[in-house]
């Protein structure tokens, strides 16, 4: 029963957010802008409560390459790339924000984290042009499955499947799978498929 109520207070939400959905995706595919996808993604991430969990969750579901009603954007958060692709069970946490990105099922993201759209957004090696005529560079970014990135962490590198990432890292170089990374820059500072050899071979042992 509870999840029919559930269901049918999805499918409400779903039809409220669609008009802004729809706008956004004639915006991006029509005239090629992003302009009507931030305006929008910027007002539902400043919408409280469970008004705005449900809207967030169905608008992304709507307009990105790859979102799911199972998705938690909390309040505050944006996503900036239309393009971008967020797998399963993911939670997005408060005032984060997220660019160019393909994120895998399960991975967990804190609060007032900065994932960049790559690590070469801008160039400026020409230290005599205005910093506004450089151009932008945007790449994806991919960070793995049953990930957790702690808070006031930056993203600037791609992160393997199965990493911590320790609150206030800046991860500037890609992180291998399994890895417990740290730090500015962040560095890999423990493998944990070690620790659960170690835990295997104390059952084995009786220790």
């Amino acid at each position: 029963m509870r999840s029919i109520a559930k269901s049918i207070v999805i499918g409400v939400f779903y039809l409220l957010a669609l008009p802004a959905g729809l706008l956004a995706l004639v915006f991006h595919k029509v005239l090629g802008s992003s302009v009507a996808f931030e305006f929008f993604a910027q007002i539902f991430s400043l919408t409280p409560g469970i008004l705005g969990k449900y809207l967030r969750m169905c608008y992304y579901k709507q307009t990105l390459a790859e979102s799911h009603l199972d998705t938690e954007y909390v309040f505050g958060c944006v996503i900036t790339k239309i393009t971008s692709k967020i797998g399963h069970r993911v939670g997005i946490g408060m005032y984060t924000s997220v660019g160019q990105v393909d994120i895998g099922d399960d991975t967990v993201i804190a609060n007032y984290v900065s994932i960049l759209s790559g690590g070469r957004q801008h160039n400026f090696d020409d230290p005599e042009k205005p910093i506004f005529s450089f151009n932008e560079g945007f790449s994806e970014v991919s960070i793995g499955t049953n990930c957790f990135i702690g808070e006031k962490t930056t993203v600037m590198a791609n992160i393997g499947d199965k990493c911590i990432v320790g609150a206030g890292s800046v991860v500037v170089k890609d992180i291998p799978e399994y890895s417990v990374a740290v730090g500015n820059p962040a560095r890999v500072v423990k493998d944990r498929r070690a620790n659960g050899a170690a835990k295997t071979a104390d059952a084995r042992t009786g220790h």
